[in-house]
């Protein structure tokens, strides 16, 4: 999928700039000499040798692209790998408790949700909050967050994936669903990379249980 998105890395970007370029140089030098060829001798063996070379000129430059963009894809996930160790490295489960009681996000009891139904804020115990685990697929890199709903299954609120509450979801008992993904991304980052980077090349996709 050609992304010409600028917030992408800048070899990712200038490989897309390279094939639409490739693309319009193709179709503006190939594509009328080989008409033209056509119209003056029609089914002959000038019109197929012209033919064959232009399409073949096509082909091994889309090939060339291929190679490089599973090159730079390769690289693209060892990139969004090294991020994801690094914002999402181990911490104390009593430091991550700590955090989020301080930015508002829990208590002792569970988790802090906004509830417009009552004056305040509303606590829904840890055994009974549901959470989804999401991940937004971006040009640039995945954003991750944690959806909680209440225990019938109403919306409760999004908290955005850092490194305290990863950790305090990683050892904490909790409903979590989508528990796939949010597994393979304690155990396996790169695989985690892998999963949410290569469906449908860069599509904008929101995952969800």
């Amino acid at each position: 999928m050609i992304s010409l998105d600028k917030r992408q890395p800048k070899y990712l970007y200038k490989l897309n700039v390279a094939l639409v370029v490739f693309f319009i140089l193709w179709f503006a030098l190939g594509v009328p000499p080989m008409v033209a060829v056509g119209c003056i001798y029609d089914e002959s063996a000038i019109t197929y040798i012209v033919m064959a070379c232009t399409f073949a000129v096509f082909f091994i430059g889309l090939a060339i692209f291929i190679i490089i963009d599973k090159k730079l894809h390769r690289r693209f996930i060892n990139e969004r790998t090294t991020q994801l160790e690094e914002e999402f490295c181990d911490m104390p489960f009593e430091e991550a408790e700590r955090i989020l009681k301080e930015n508002g996000f829990i208590t002792d009891a569970g988790f802090i949700i906004d509830n417009p139904d009552v004056f305040g804020n509303e606590v829904v115990p840890f055994e009974d909050a549901l959470i989804n685990f999401c991940f937004l697929q971006l040009t640039f890199g995945i954003d991750m967050d944690i959806e909680l709903y209440r225990v019938d299954g109403e919306f409760g609120g999004i908290i955005k994936l850092d490194r305290p509450l990863y950790n305090f979801l990683a050892n904490k008992d909790t409903k979590l669903k989508n528990n796939f993904a949010f597994k393979l991304l304690i155990n396996d980052k790169k695989e985690f990379a892998k999963y949410a980077l290569n469906y449908n090349g860069m599509f904008k996709v929101y995952y969800r249980s």
